[in-house]
C-alpha cells in the first residue's frame, strides 16, 4: 500500500515489495506468483473493510428510522474512503477491480441492505418492493458516499453533502 500510495500502480513491482518489505524476492513469489495477485490482495482487503464497516452500520441502526438508518450507512462508506483518500483513489481509478471476480459492493450487501430495510416495508411500497429498495440503497450509497468522500467540491461542506445524500437516497426509496 506505500509502494502505490507514493509511486501509484507503477510503483508496484514484487522488486520493489521486496525490498520495501526487506526479505527476498523469493519470498515475495512464495505469496504473491505475480503482480496481478498482489492488486487481488490489495482489492480484497478493501472490500473486507467496506463490509465490516457497513455490517456495524446496519447492526448499529437496526432499531432506528430510515433516515438514521441511511445516515449511517453514508457516514460509513465516507469514513471508509475519507480516512486515506489518496489510496482510496488510486484503488478506485488503478487497481484492477473485480480481477479475482469479486461481487460487487450492492451485490455482496444485497441481503444485508434488504433486511435492514425490511422493518420499514410500509413505508417503501411493500415486501415486494424490498429487493428493488436494496438495489437502489446499495448503488446509491456507494456512489454517493465516495462522491463525497473523494470528489466533493471545496465549496459544498461535508456535512451538506451528508444530509443532501440522505435525502436524495430516502426520497428515493419511498418513489
Amino acid at each position: 500500500m506505500r509502494l502505490l500510495k507514493q509511486g501509484g500502480i507503477s510503483a508496484i513491482t514484487t522488486n520493489r515489495i521486496a525490498e520495501k518489505a526487506g526479505v527476498s524476492i523469493g519470498s515475495v513469489y512464495q505469496y504473491f506468483p505475480n503482480k496481478q495477485a498482489i492488486f487481488i490482495a490489495l482489492h480484497e482487503q478493501h472490500i473486507r473493510e467496506v463490509d465490516r464497516v457497513m455490517h456495524a452500520k446496519i447492526d448499529e441502526n437496526a432499531d432506528e428510522p430510515l433516515d438514521r438508518l441511511i445516515s449511517s450507512l453514508i457516514d460509513g462508506m465516507i469514513e471508509i474512503h475519507a480516512a486515506d483518500p489518496a489510496l482510496s483513489i488510486l484503488l478506485d481509478s488503478e487497481v484492477p477491480h473485480r480481477a479475482d471476480g469479486s461481487r460487487e459492493f450492492s451485490v455482496r450487501l444485497h441481503g444485508e441492505f434488504r433486511t435492514a430495510l425490511a422493518p420499514h416495508a410500509r413505508t417503501l411500497g411493500g415486501q415486494t418492493k424490498l429487493d428493488l429498495r436494496a438495489f437502489l440503497l446499495g448503488n446509491m450509497v456507494e456512489a454517493l458516499g465516495h462522491a463525497i468522500a473523494l470528489r466533493r467540491s471545496t465549496g459544498l461542506s461535508l456535512r451538506n453533502a451528508k444530509v443532501e445524500a440522505s435525502r436524495a437516497i430516502l426520497a428515493a426509496l419511498k418513489c
